[in-house]
Formats: structure tokens, sequence, C-alpha cells
């Protein structure tokens, strides 16, 4: 798979998703800077920026990528499209943003699969590429490499297309 195809495999099966009652990514930055039992008022007095309605007008930057491990189920699943393209067009091993997208699919890391269950069959599959795919197309790091091809034999392997 070339990657403007993995691209295109990756926008179709995340099209339409919506971050809905997730936590944002203005959200996770909060709960990182002052823990997971932050106030749900907290929440309530940041500046509405974000897109919340279409994943694709998410401006990803160093500074807003690196609380990704603070996302809920709901917030993963709206942003993971966007972090993946985003590791596809710009890869650099030492970027929070790459190293929370790439641990975020570890199913053995410390959420496990639980942020993984309101994936659809079609978005399994559209990040099991993602991972399968991306040391084809990318020169990764040593340790990168290891999470995805760990990740793949322990998790993502069984919703790979025949």
């Amino acid at each position: 798979m070339d990657q403007a195809a993995l691209e295109n495999k990756i926008r179709i099966a995340f099209s339409g998703v919506v971050l809905g009652g997730g936590v944002s990514l203005r959200q996770a930055q909060v709960a990182d800077c002052y823990g997971d039992d932050v106030q749900e008022k907290s929440f309530e007095h940041l500046p509405p920026e974000e897109p919340k309605h279409d994943w694709t007008h998410v401006q990803l930057r160093e500074d807003n990528s690196d609380c990704i491990a603070h996302l809920d189920a709901e917030g993963l699943r709206y942003y993971l499209p966007a972090l993946m393209l985003s590791v596809l067009a710009d890869y650099d091993a030492g970027s929070m943003r790459v190293i929370g997208t790439i641990s975020a699919l570890d199913p053995r890391g410390a959420y496990g699969r639980s942020r993984l269950e309101l994936l659809s069959d079609e978005q399994h599959q559209a990040i099991a590429c993602f991972l399968k795919f991306l040391p084809e197309l990318l020169k990764l790091s040593h340790e990168d490499a290891k999470v995805i091809s760990r990740s793949l034999s322990a998790y993502w392997k069984q919703f790979l297309p025949l």
C-alpha cells in the first residue's frame, strides 16, 4: 500500500467522526497540568477554540499533541485520524505527537484496549494498515519500530485485510 492509499483509507474510515462528549486536546492539556482529577467545571471555562465536529480541521501542534494519553475513547477516536496523518506527513521520532500516537495504539500500554472500544471495524482496519505499512513508508526509529511490531502482534493483526 502506498502512502496516498493509506491516507485515503484513514480519511474514509474516520469520515464523519465528531468529538461528541469526548475529552478534547485542550481538556487533555488541563488534565496533564492538573492531574486526571481535574473538575468538569475547569473544562467549562476553556475557550471553544477547537473544532469538535470535523477532525480534518484540527490543527496539531507540538504544544497541543503532548497530552494524547489523557484523551478518553471518544477523544482518541476523534483525534486519531489527524494524528496518524500527521505522523505520515511529518515523522519525527522525538516528537511527543509521534510518541503519543504510537503509544496510544499499543494495547499493552497504560490504557490497554479500553480506549479502542468505540472504533468501528473499518477504523480498526485503517489503524492496522497504518501500523503495518508505516515501517515500509518511513524510516522509523528502532524504538518506534519495536512498539509498532509488538502492537501488531498483540492486537492489530486480526484487523488486517486478508
